[in-house]
């Protein structure tokens, strides 16, 4: 793990460096805005996704400093980060915390959030069309969509309260989590040139681990603190929300979540040396709850 550490910390910083070059600066008029989405943007987190755009670019064969798919790891990170700032709105979960600090509608005020939501993602995509790849702008679009995120979302929120089967658990969970991380990956192969059967094992392998990452959310929010996970917790439970814990209770979960790295492990075992970095960050996913 001492690597995977390494690694990762390798990958946050170039993302940063990237967000920094791109993101308007704070003195910028209008200044309340331009606060907000960079006070959101280097909020902490995990950098989960930009981490595995730019491994899954590196076991396909590319490069880790290649220009494009910082900017698309970067990218990728704001669309992230304006999911949650919508995410957390009144409207929505109404959460006070994210990542240990107040969100963005308690540390501005729900107007600004909503608009500066909105300006990352519009951002993110200025972004990813300079990198001249509609191939990827495609497959983003598509995973923030109403077949993927918002789609999630929607059934997610309509579920609130109400007795689910699993496979509406699973439906919310592969929409609302795991697209964007499975375009994470798909996006950093396809950068790469990665071949057809690369990005087949890929993309299964980014399903998994989409799976699995919110899985592991659900089991969190049960079993830790508020200042352990830096948002809320309980407040799945409390909200009545439709996850793995309520449906098949926690010790499945876990071992659920443990099949999905599982699985996704062995979709990669093709990959050898080239695949190590993907693997550890599938584990990395899962000891969070160990």
């Amino acid at each position: 793990m001492d690597e995977l550490k390494k690694y990762i910390k390798k990958a946050c910083e170039a993302t940063d460096f990237t967000l920094q070059r791109i993101l308007p600066p704070e003195d910028m008029y209008p200044t309340s805005i331009h606060k907000l989405m960079r006070y959101s943007s280097f909020a902490g987190g995990k950098r989960v996704r930009p981490c595995l755009v730019i491994a899954a670019h590196e076991a396909s064969g590319g490069s880790f400093g290649d220009e494009n798919v910082l900017k698309a790891a970067a990218a990728i990170e704001m669309l992230h980060t304006f999911s949650l700032i919508h995410d957390d709105l009144p409207c929505m979960d109404d959460d006070d915390f994210r990542r240990g600090k107040p969100t963005a509608h308690k540390a501005f005020d729900e107007a600004t959030a909503v608009l500066g939501g909105d300006a990352l993602c519009i951002l993110a995509f200025e972004v990813l069309a300079t990198t001249g790849k509609i191939e990827i702008i495609q497959e983003i679009a598509k995973a923030l969509g109403t077949r993927g995120m918002i789609g999630g979302q929607v059934v997610d929120i309509e579920s609130e309260g109400k007795t689910v089967t699993k496979d509406i658990v699973e439906y919310i969970h592969n929409n609302k989590t795991a697209a964007l991380i499975k375009a994470s990956v798909r996006v950093g192969a396809i950068l790469a040139g990665a071949s057809n059967h690369t990005l087949e094992k890929l993309t299964s392998y980014g399903n998994s681990v989409g799976l699995a990452f919110q899985v592991v959310d659900d089991i969190l929010d049960v079993e830790s603190t508020t200042e352990q996970l830096g948002k809320d917790a309980g407040s799945d439970k409390e909200r009545g929300k439709a996850t793995f814990p309520a449906v098949w209770g926690l010790e499945q979960s876990k071992v659920y979540a443990k099949k999905l790295i599982e699985d996704a492990w062995n979709e990669i075992e093709f990959l050898g040396e080239k695949g190590i970095i993907l693997r550890e960050l599938a584990e990395y996913i899962r000891v969070r709850i160990s």
